[in-house]
């Protein structure tokens, strides 16, 4: 195959960066005032879910998971292991079903582990929920004392508190719908919509619909875990390459995901916030395509450069700005790492993909 040898580069490079992001996600943070000859080890994670920057709660977010690990790494049994969780005052917390005995008395939690025999381990799960805005970035602290016969320790476990970025919604949607306006205002004043015929703009409608209904429900139906956004990512670029080509208008990739977008709130439902992110991985296409001097993805190239520009912005976009803003989820920088080179070899493969398409397509018209 022309292609295979970048492909498998490609492939290459993703392995490695999921697995040097799975030992970057593996580590825990945890400072402990026990003695070094404790035989208990006491670690604190919160959220578990490894794609999300460890040890950081966005105020006005919903409820997160925590675990508190006890094991005994020593060579004797411990008896009547007691584990007390001082959860900070400004934190929800819930205690679910547990395989010890387990109370709640306002932000104490206390749990009877029993017996530990040497090598064993027991999970504490905690459902903490963060206060719905503060004003300042804080920490917090988690106090872990463990008692058993002959013995005890205690342990402090730092928790970043960030406010919402709520000021940044309003914001974003302000920023979003005054970068709208200036696109129509210079669409009008230069008229630019005037270029577009009939047959583009089916051409665009038809090429939005598929990315917007097509694409996206694949995506839900299709889980590969990381590797979810090549799903979506190449297919688009492909159709992008394709309307490039066909329509040959200045404006062309912003008027594409536009559509996207409109289709999208009428489909699914998406709220009008996420018009900066369509018209952004739109803009930047076609300002690309200003730049060098009216290049359609004529060449293959250039259709790669638009597929990575693409892919990059969106990724950053979406995961620097709306994220945060509209799902409150601070994102490790690890994985945002990930995805923005996942992102981009898909914008590659698309390029390629849409260049040979594109081809094809044009040389087919009547």
């Amino acid at each position: 195959m022309k292609h295979e040898r970048i492909f498998a580069a490609i492939l290459a490079l993703i392995t490695a960066v999921s697995l040097v992001s799975g030992v970057l996600a593996s580590g825990t943070v945890f400072v402990s005032s026990a003695s070094s000859a404790s035989p208990l080890q006491c670690s604190f994670e919160i959220p578990l879910d490894k794609n999300q920057a460890p040890d950081k709660l966005v105020a006005g977010h919903s409820w997160e998971r925590a675990r508190v690990n006890i094991e005994n790494s020593g060579n004797e049994l411990l008896n009547n292991v007691t584990v007390f969780i001082e959860v900070p005052q400004n934190l929800e917390v819930e205690v679910s079903s547990q395989p010890y005995p387990t109370t709640k008395e306002g932000q104490m939690i206390t749990a009877e582990i029993g017996d530990m025999a040497s090598g064993q381990s027991a999970d504490i799960f905690l459902e903490i929920k963060p206060p719905s805005s503060i004003e300042f970035k804080k920490q917090v602290i988690f106090t872990i004392h463990t008692a058993y016969s002959g013995g005890e320790q205690q342990s402090e476990h730092r928790v970043s508190l960030i406010p919402p970025p709520s000021w940044m919604t309003y914001f974003t949607i302000l920023a979003s719908l005054l970068l709208f306006v200036g696109i129509l205002a210079a669409v009008k004043h230069f008229g630019v919509l005037d270029l577009f015929s009939t047959v583009d703009l089916i051409t665009i409608a038809l090429l939005a619909a598929v990315i917007a209904v097509v694409f996206r429900y694949l995506s839900k139906l299709i889980n590969l875990g990381w590797f979810d956004g090549l799903i979506i990512a190449i297919p688009t670029v492909v159709l992008m390459i394709v309307a490039l080509q066909l329509v040959r208008k200045p404006g062309t990739a912003t008027l594409l995901f536009t559509c996207v977008l409109l289709i999208s709130m009428v489909v699914w439902g998406s709220h009008i916030m996420w018009l900066g992110f369509y018209l952004a991985e739109g803009v930047v296409v076609d300002l690309l395509v200003f730049l060098f001097k009216m290049d359609y993805a004529d060449r293959r190239v250039t259709a790669v450069i638009y597929g990575i520009s693409r892919g990059g912005v969106s990724t950053l976009v979406f995961y620097l700005l709306y994220a945060p803003v509209e799902w409150k989820i601070s994102y490790a920088p690890w994985y945002i790492g990930m995805q923005l080179a996942i992102a981009c070899a898909g914008g590659l493969i698309g390029g390629l993909l849409g260049y040979d398409t594109a081809i094809k397509m044009s040389g087919a018209r009547l």
